[in-house]
C-alpha cells in the first residue's frame, strides 16, 4: 500500500506499474474536485458521479502516458474530466442546444451588463457576499464558463495550467474566463443595469479599453507599463472605479465562498475504489 502522504507524481508513477492502490489515493485526493467541475458541465449530479468514476478509470488506463512536464497530475484529470463530461453532453441534444444557446456578446454590452455604471454598485456585492447566491449564479451559466471558472478561481490552477486542462491556447483562455466572470457577475446582479454616464477618455484610455483589460489587470498579468494608465483611468472615473472594486470583490468572495470542494459522499468513492479493483 502506498504510504498516503506520496506526492501526486509518485502516486501516477505506482498506478502505471499496477498498483491500484495508489490511483485510490489519488480519488481521495481529488474526487471531490472532479465531481465539482463535472457537475459544473453535465448540470446533473448523477451524470457528475459517473463522469468522476469513468476519470479515475480512464487514469488507470493511461497512467503510463502522463507526462509531468505537460502538466501536474491535478490538472491532467481535470482534462480527462472535461473530455468525458463534454462527450456526455454531446449525447443530449437539449443540453447541446442549451450549451450553444448563449451567443458571444461584444465585451461593451457584456461589461453593462454586468453592471458597469450602475447606480446602485453596493447591492450586487451584498448579495455577492452570500455564497448560496454565488452557487446559485454559477450554475446558471454555460459548461464553458462554469468550467473555467472553477478550475481557475475556484481550483486555483494558474493561467497556463488552465488553458491546458481546456486544451486552449492561453490568450483564448484568458479571454473566455473574462467574458465568464463579466457574465457571473451579471448574474449576481439578478437584473441588467443601464450605463449612466457617458464612456470617455481617461488617463490615455477609454472605458470599454478599460473594460477589456479589467480580468489582467486584477490577475497581475499587466506590465507596469500596462498598469499605469489603467490605474490613471480607474482613479478619474467613477463608473469604471465602481466596477472595477465590484469586480475585484466579486472574485474574491467567488474564491473564498467556493475554494473548498464539497463533501465527497463516501458511496461514490467506494464506487470509484470497487471499479478501479474490477478494472480489466
Amino acid at each position: 500500500m502506498p504510504a498516503p502522504e506520496a506526492p501526486d507524481i509518485a502516486l501516477i508513477a505506482l498506478t502505471a506499474r499496477g498498483e491500484r492502490d495508489a490511483l485510490g489515493l489519488l480519488a481521495r485526493r481529488h474526487a471531490a474536485s472532479v465531481l465539482r467541475l463535472a457537475r459544473a458541465i453535465t448540470g446533473d449530479d448523477e451524470t457528475a458521479a459517473d463522469v468522476t468514476q469513468e476519470t479515475f478509470l480512464a487514469a488507470l488506463r493511461a497512467a503510463g502516458a502522463y507526462r509531468p512536464e505537460r502538466a501536474p497530475v491535478r490538472t491532467w484529470l481535470f482534462a480527462i474530466a472535461r473530455n468525458l463530461a463534454r462527450k456526455s453532453l454531446r449525447a443530449d441534444r437539449n443540453a447541446q442546444r442549451a450549451t450553444q444557446s448563449r451567443g458571444e456578446r461584444e465585451l461593451i454590452e457584456l461589461g453593462v451588463a454586468a453592471g458597469w455604471g450602475s447606480a446602485d454598485p453596493e447591492r450586487a456585492l451584498a448579495r455577492a457576499e452570500e455564497a448560496e447566491l454565488i452557487a446559485r449564479a454559477l450554475a446558471s451559466l454555460s459548461p464553458a464558463d462554469a468550467e473555467v471558472l472553477l478550475l481557475r478561481d475556484v481550483e486555483g490552477l494558474t493561467g497556463e495550467q488552465t488553458a491546458s486542462a481546456l486544451a486552449l491556447e492561453l490568450p483564448a483562455m484568458k479571454s473566455r474566463l473574462h467574458r465568464a466572470r463579466l457574465r457571473l457577475l451579471e448574474e449576481i446582479r439578478m437584473r441588467k443595469a443601464t450605463l449612466e454616464e457617458s464612456e470617455r477618455e481617461v488617463g490615455g484610455l477609454r472605458c470599454r479599453e478599460v473594460l477589456a483589460r479589467l480580468s489582467d489587470y486584477v490577475d497581475g498579468d499587466l506590465s507596469a507599463a500596462e498598469r499605469a494608465p489603467v490605474e490613471a483611468h480607474l482613479r478619474g472615473c467613477s463608473v469604471c472605479e465602481r466596477f472595477g472594486g465590484r469586480f475585484a470583490a466579486m472574485l474574491r468572495t467567488t474564491r473564498d465562498a467556493l475554494g473548498a470542494p464539497p463533501p465527497l459522499d463516501d458511496a461514490l468513492l467506494d464506487r470509484i475504489r470497487d471499479r478501479l479493483q474490477s478494472a480489466a
